[in-house]
């Protein structure tokens, strides 16, 4: 059996298709089509169903693909077997973080690793939680903290650590003297919001599900793809904005703007440490779990950081 081959189905498998397949392997789709093809012809069998876009493992399909994955986890562990072997304390450690974690949490935690283990090299991507994950999925990070809850039987999540969403507007608002806002006065106004894929936006989303109401395409102003966008947009009057309690202390504490409160109570979320179920981590990412959960129960440590 091609192993190359074999890899090839297994992306496309895991990707839903061969588009995203492709954009994730840096090649064509009519390179991966004909590996498939390929590999259907070696062993004699169909493996996919191809309806327009969309592809569908056959029973066989469904059947290699489990092995696939099984193959290939293995022949990462063997690596990092190697890899641990041969580096010693050295090594490369790939996290990853989204937004508020990135920023706010994983620094000093890296910091304190790094203190421990110098000969390893942290590589640390920041971005939108739906990039970790994906990059996760990909085997282009080992580990990553972030702000949402992952409901997918191909991750292990643990909670570790807590952040307090809240409402922001500028000084001189008509708000600015109030403590709290309710759900519906937050929907009629103008809104400032992170992109679809942040884990903060889903958040505010379930919460005003939870009462009812929704927000309406004409009260979003804009979608922003950073926090010091959007602070720097309810600083200059487009709208009130949903953003972490962490980011904007400093502008609170100078009387720049105002934190407010949903009236159904303080919008709380925790951060999860992510890792793909079936994928060893290295040494290096081993320890840094270590440390991370050593901290997350550390209640003086979590008060710090957070």
């Amino acid at each position: 059996m091609n192993m190359r081959h074999l890899e090839i189905f297994y992306r496309v498998i895991e990707n839903r298709g061969f588009t995203k397949a492709a954009l994730a392997m840096r090649l064509t789709q009519p390179t991966l089509s004909a590996a498939v093809r390929q590999l259907e012809e070696e062993l004699s069998v169909q493996l996919l169903n191809r309806l327009g876009r969309e592809v569908v493992p056959t029973e066989a399909g469904r059947l290699l693909h489990d092995y696939a994955r099984r193959i290939f986890a293995l022949r990462q562990e063997a690596l990092s077997e190697l890899q641990s072997l041969l580096a010693g304390e050295q090594g490369e450690l790939l996290l990853g973080g989204s937004t508020i974690p990135g920023t706010y949490i994983l620094p000093q935690l890296v910091a304190s690793f790094s203190q421990k283990y110098p000969q390893v090299r942290v590589n640390l991507c920041l971005a939108a939680t739906e990039s970790i994950v994906n990059d996760l999925r990909e085997q282009r990070l080992e580990l990553a903290l972030i702000g949402g809850l992952i409901n997918d039987k191909w991750f292990e999540t643990t909670p570790c650590f807590g952040d307090e969403l809240v409402i922001i507007v500028p000084a001189g608002h008509i708000w600015a003297a109030r403590k709290t806002i309710t759900e519906q006065e937050l929907v009629d106004v103008s809104l400032l919001l992170r992109e679809s894929g942040s884990a903060s936006r889903r958040a505010l989303v379930m919460r005003l599900k939870e009462h009812g109401v929704g927000i309406s395409p004409e009260k979003l102003i804009a979608e922003v793809g950073g926090n010091e966008a959007l602070k720097q947009g309810v600083l200059a009057g487009l709208g009130v904005a949903v953003i972490s309690k962490m980011t904007v202390a400093g502008e609170v504490q100078r009387g720049e703007l105002v934190a407010l409160q949903l009236a159904g109570g303080p919008l709380r979320r925790s951060f999860y440490l992510l890792q793909a179920k079936g994928f060893k981590l290295s040494v290096a990412a081993e320890r840094f779990k270590t440390l991370v959960l050593a901290r997350a129960t550390d209640s003086a440590a979590v008060r710090s950081l957070v």
